[in-house]
């Protein structure tokens, strides 16, 4: 035995100066000192727990970083491998003088055998469910020995695939088509490959090991609701869950802000579970509102049951008093689909987030805020938590509970039908119960759906017509009872007031989509070639997926490449772009694909940095359109969600931001476009339309709409302004004239509509508009002029031209710098001032590099 096992006994030990039981719990974290190894060697290796296997290995230089080049190829034999972890932890007397100990496990990644003392105490097959185990009558005191055998996900997966006769389609495992297993696991689907992130299939104790003891009681579970508001007065319940080893008489309590809300004394409860429902109000109380309309505020809620006056167990929740219910009405298109937050309709502004790692414990806090913080400064107020990925962790959605930030949370399925065994129905109605009851009291958990496109592909896929009659009833029936019964039972039963939905895209009552109710996946732009114009085309009523890929920013690009793969057809870049489409030519892929929407709207450029640059302007451009399409068709379309805001890797995806945070110019555009108040305009036949949207709480009463059309020198052609108005929560259109009557001879691929609205006094909005696209504009070369200043959190630069130029990408080398606005337009003779935010000190000129469509052409 190493000496690691001997030290660990002095790191795990309980203070042991008293044997007198304590009356509140126990609770020690397990993660300290494992080991690992690949099951029958004795190589064994120092391990982080909560962690992954390839983790490990990287860790300890088996591997290289498979994130780097193709790196990804030479570490695929770990998913046919078994592995093993193991720890020695200590426990001394006062631990088991308790009448319950317990080990808990919160995630074992997947098919686990957990032995403690060499005693079988859990053999587990589920990543997304949690374990607790009676230990007490195994442990000794002293050492104890835990070990954890992994069995190779996919070897089991193969085993269940080779027992029946028919194929279970999981359209994005990268795999060859009869042997994709993921379906049989209940593990992330996308460790097994996506169309924008690797294969790592991956084993682990991916969540956290904790020992716990109590002697008296404990309080398992807690679940409030807010069943109404009503005159600034919160009507709640309560139900609390304890766990009792000593009947007796007990008292229960409820404290905020140093007030007790409730109290519930001689309380006898009895051996084993007790379940104590409470209803109760909140006066005067503040409400937990999405970002942009209010504060989110929080009661810091403490549960607490005492003994005798002395505190037994304490149960800590931040609570969000709101109420949220989605809405499906009759009206004259077909049935309305969208949030009303404390009886305020809300236009759903936001995307949808995967893992920001495929080694998922490896996302730390850090990235965790950052990953919201994004969400935030962009202007969001939901996320989508998309079904071929995780439960995310507690960490997630405390960061969406204080920021403000809804999250629609899919089930983990995607993509894919399911196998309809009674022990695997059995494991995901076990999944189900565990998670909704552990999600249960975010303030920021808006709906439960129950997959990502299933419904979609059994229609559109061909997966209907695939099997014999009477497999596909079988197949056909197993969706029916997980989707439209175990899931939704579960939603029902334990958050009765959470919407339920079962299939993202789906029309009203389980339906396949028809833009008419329900929610939409707008793929018509990308897989379907149509021009983003087709945003505004037969708009859906909410938009929970639609994209556009784009390359990242060379200084990504260099982190998992050399220059000799700088190409978009080099064996590395194609490696790199999961979006096979040989349907639309042998080889094509996504790149090409980029590259055949660049052609409709951008000059290809030949060097492959200014490819990359513009296909970030050629993605913001979609997103931008996208947005304003669906934003100023409110209240029709109360959503859009556009896919997809971060990557797993370092790639080539639909990311607006991308595996390092540095913001891409899609993310820019999103802000822009997501702001309060937006300005969007539409153009045909010479026929200028401009729509302003107004989501905050007040009228824009007698505001100022100013329209200046300048040429690219500066010259003004013409001008006008008028007074108008707009209410709050909508959308109107304050303009609509032929412009003829303003520019009838200028031309128009050399002039620019300045769109600017003001109100009070303050520009609220504005709008830079072209009539023409990128590609045909008459764009000078760009002579920038800069100065900068040094500020409290930086540096403040000032660029200016005496010509317009477009999309001026401010390059900065130091990665920890923030760029406040980005790929912005520079108008001429008028300054723009944006904000460099880092904390080290840099000679400017040598920082920066200045980049512009200009330059380019």
């Amino acid at each position: 035995m190493r000496n690691i096992f001997v030290s660990v006994l002095i790191i795990f030990a309980f203070a042991a100066c008293s044997v007198s039981q304590s009356p509140e719990p126990i609770i020690k974290n397990i993660d300290q000192n494992w080991e690992f190894a690949q099951l029958g060697t004795n190589d064994w290796m120092p391990a982080k727990v909560p962690g992954t296997v390839h983790a490990d290995l990287l860790a300890n230089g088996k591997i290289n970083d498979p994130h780097y080049r193709l790196n990804e190829n030479d570490v695929q034999w770990i998913e046919d491998e078994d592995w093993e972890y193991r720890t020695r932890f200590f426990v001394d007397i006062k631990v088991l003088q308790n009448s319950s100990v317990v080990l808990r496990f919160e995630g074992l990644d997947t098919y686990a055998k957990v032995f403690l003392n060499d005693s079988l105490i859990l053999e587990s097959d589920n990543m997304f469910v949690g374990h607790s185990i009676d230990v007490k009558s195994i442990l000794f005191k002293g050492s104890n020995s835990l070990r954890v055998v992994f069995d190779s996900p996919v070897k089991r997966g193969m085993e269940k695939l080779k027992q029946i006769d028919y194929v279970i389609p999981a359209v994005n495992e990268q795999a060859p088509y009869n042997e994709r297993t993921n379906v049989f696991t209940r593990k992330a689907p996308f460790h097994y490959g996506w169309d924008w992130g690797p294969r790592l299939v991956t084993s682990g104790i991916w969540r956290n090991v904790e020992l716990l003891a109590y002697n008296e009681a404990k309080i398992d579970d807690v679940f409030v609701q807010t069943e109404k508001i009503k005159n600034n007065t919160a009507h709640l319940s309560a139900s609390v869950s304890v766990n009792v080893e000593t009947a007796g008489n007990y008292s229960l309590s409820l404290k905020t802000e140093n007030k007790t809300l409730w109290e519930k004394n001689n309380l006898q409860l009895n051996k084993g579970l007790n379940v104590i429902e409470q209803s109760f109000v909140v006066e005067q109380a503040k409400l937990w509102w999405t970002n942009g309309l209010g504060d989110p505020y929080l009661y810091p809620f403490t549960f607490q049951l005492s003994n005798n006056e002395a505190t037994v167990d304490e149960f800590k929740i931040d609570f969000g008093i709101r109420t949220l219910k989605l809405v499906q009405e009759p009206d004259e298109a077909g049935r309305s689909f969208y949030f009303e937050l404390n009886g305020r309709p809300v236009f759903m502004k936001g995307a949808n987030v995967i893992p920001s790692n495929t080694l998922t414990p490896s996302v730390t806090v850090e990235k965790y805020e950052r990953l919201i913080n994004d969400a935030v400064m962009a202007n969001m107020n939901m996320v989508r938590v998309w079904g071929g990925a995780i439960y995310e962790n507690d960490t997630f959605y405390k960061l969406c509970d204080k920021k403000g930030m809804l999250v629609w949370q899919d089930f983990m399925f995607a993509c894919a039908l399911q196998p309809g065994d009674n022990a695997h129905l059995e494991n995901i109605k076990a999944e189900a119960e565990y998670n909704v009851k552990r999600l249960r009291n975010y303030a920021s958990l808006a709906m439960w759906c129950g997959n990502n496109e299933n419904l979609h592909g059994w229609h559109h896929w061909g997966w209907k017509d695939m099997y014999e009659p009477q497999v596909r009833d079988f197949m056909w029936n197993t969706y029916d009872t997980i989707f439209h019964h175990i899931l939704r039972n579960a939603v029902t039963e334990y958050a009765p007031n959470t919407s339920y939905w079962s299939s993202s895209p789906t029309a009203y009552v389980d339906k396949l989509a028809d833009r008419r109710s329900g929610d939409e996946h707008d793929w018509t732009i990308w897989f379907g070639q149509r021009p983003f114009s087709d945003f505004g085309v037969n708009v859906p009523r909410f938009v929970s997926e639609y994209g556009l890929q784009s390359f990242p920013s060379m200084h990504t690009i260099k982190e998992f490449a050399l220059e000799a793969d700088f190409d978009i057809d080099s064996e590395v870049m194609d490696h790199r772009q999961r979006g096979r489409m040989d349907y639309m030519g042998p080889g094509f892929n996504g790149n090409h694909l980029i590259k055949r929407y660049m052609e409709w709207y951008y000059k290809v450029p030949q060097k492959f940095e200014h490819f990359t640059y513009v296909s970030q302007l050629l993605q913001a451009k979609a997103y931008q359109t996208a947005l304003e399409s669906h934003r100023k068709n409110m209240p029709h379309c109360m959503g859009s969600l556009y896919w997809q805001l971060n990557d797993s890797w370092p790639t080539i995806s639909w990311s607006t931001v991308d595996y390092y945070g540095r913001w891409k110019a899609s993310h820019y555009a999103v802000r822009k476009a997501n702001a309060p108040v937006i300005i969007a305009p539409e153009y045909a036949n010479r026929d200028l339309k401009i729509h302003v949207v107004n989501d905050g709480w007040d009228q824009l009463n007698d505001a100022r709409l100013s329209l200046s059309f300048i040429d690219f020198d500066g010259n003004e052609l013409s001008s006008l302004e008028k007074n108008v108005s707009v209410k709050a929560n909508h959308s109107a259109v304050v303009f609509n004239k032929n412009i003829d009557e303003y520019i009838e001879a200028a031309d128009l691929n050399a002039t620019v509509a300045v769109i600017q609205l003001y109100h009070a006094d303050s520009l609220v909005a504005e709008r830079l508009f072209y009539f023409s696209e990128p590609k045909d504009l008459q764009l000078s070369k760009s002579d920038i002029a800069y100065k900068a200043k040094k500020t409290d959190n930086g540096y403040a630069i000032t660029l200016s031209s005496n010509k317009l130029v477009k999309n001026v990408f401010v390059d900065l080398a130091l990665s920890n710098a923030f760029v406040s606005d980005n790929y912005f337009d520079l108008l001429p003779d008028r300054e723009t001032t944006i904000e460099i935010i880092s904390n080290e000190s840099m000679d400017i000129g040598q920082a920066i590099n200045l980049i512009s469509l200009n330059d380019i052409y």
